[in-house]
């Protein structure tokens, strides 16, 4: 197994995109491995994570900034500054932004997804 090197990023320096099923968003893919792939995202007021499941990895959520909610499995969850909401492997969730204000996120997946992990294949 060769050994991974540490490396510093900024958001300054990543093109954001949106990521799938999000809705009036932007996120930032600053570290990907076949372990973790870790994100900023932002949701703008009136936008949302449609739902999903990720079926072979966990979902971690730390927010920084707005307010809203997700839905895991028929749960609510309401979220503010400084919460932290995990979705286990399998689970189907789903985030809706409420307020005035964007909200803004770290997002992790470990390990990474398969199909994250055939996309990280083929561009090597």
């Amino acid at each position: 197994m060769e050994k991974k090197k540490a490396f510093k990023v900024c958001t300054k320096d990543v093109k954001s995109g949106v990521a799938p099923l999000h809705e009036n968003s932007n996120s930032w893919e600053l570290v990907i491995n076949e372990d973790i792939a870790f994100y900023i995202t932002e949701i703008r007021p009136g936008g949302a994570a449609l739902k999903a499941v990720h079926p072979d990895a966990d979902h971690v959520f730390y927010y920084t900034s707005g307010y809203g909610y997700q839905i895991v499995d028929g749960e609510r969850f309401d979220f503010g500054p400084n919460d932290c909401i995990f979705v286990p492997r399998g689970a189907e969730h789903e985030m809706y932004v409420t307020g005035d204000e964007t909200a803004r996120m770290v997002v992790t997946f470990s390990p990474l997804p398969e199909v994250k992990r055939k996309s990280l294949q083929e561009n090597k």
